[in-house]
């Protein structure tokens, strides 16, 4: 899972043509502290980062922070999992304590997204679903993993997206809505534009 840095989120709100306190105000937090996240001198909770996140991909998600906040433990835990990490050996590469982590996982410590984008950086993307992974996670719980991972991971402007720009090559193909020319690209098959509506 990529969790997006500060400077993500400062060039996807460009992107966007939105100014800092304009973001605050959508995404529900104080523009000093979208000015500190893209400066990165303070590190966000990830339902913090969530909101923010979601406000700069013109998300309708209805995922509230709490939501998200409750299943990030589960998401990790599940890709230590299947990498076949045990709680010390990912707290090792990650360089971060155990305690830490089992932590997270027991949902008692809201993590940082620093943290969190360490961690990840060391696990295996979520595989495609097989039948018996399906059977063991149930359908709600993998739809918000998805939807969470989803909303991280197409940030306009971040660090992947960008790495992938400068090689030449495009993350997703250049899709724009015949209607009002919005880019699609973020947005995995839509079936209408989420900027003017319009059925696609």
């Amino acid at each position: 899972m990529q969790i997006p840095t500060g400077e993500d989120i400062r060039s996807a709100r460009e992107n966007k043509g939105l100014t800092q306190s304009e973001l605050a105000e959508r995404a529900g937090v104080s523009q000093p502290l979208i000015a500190r996240i893209e400066g990165e001198d303070v590190d966000p909770t990830i339902d913090t980062l969530y909101s923010v996140v979601s406000v700069l991909n013109s998300s309708t998600s209805e995922l509230e922070e709490e939501e998200v906040k409750i299943s990030m433990p589960s998401v990790l835990k599940d890709a230590r999992k299947r990498t076949g990490y045990t709680q010390g050996e990912l707290a090792e590469v990650a360089d971060v304590s155990q305690p830490l982590i089992s932590r997270i996982e027991r949902q008692d410590v809201n993590p940082k997204a620093s943290t969190l984008r360490e961690l990840f950086s060391h696990l295996d993307p979520l595989p495609e679903s097989d039948g018996e992974e399906a059977s063991k996670q149930s359908t709600t719980e993998s739809d918000l993993i998805e939807k969470i991972e989803w909303e991280f991971e197409n940030v306009e402007g971040s660090s992947s997206q960008s790495a992938a720009e400068e090689q030449g090559t495009s993350t997703s193909e250049n899709k724009r809505c015949s209607e009002c020319g919005s880019d699609l690209s973020p947005y995995p098959d839509p079936s209408y534009c989420p900027d003017c509506g319009a059925d696609l």
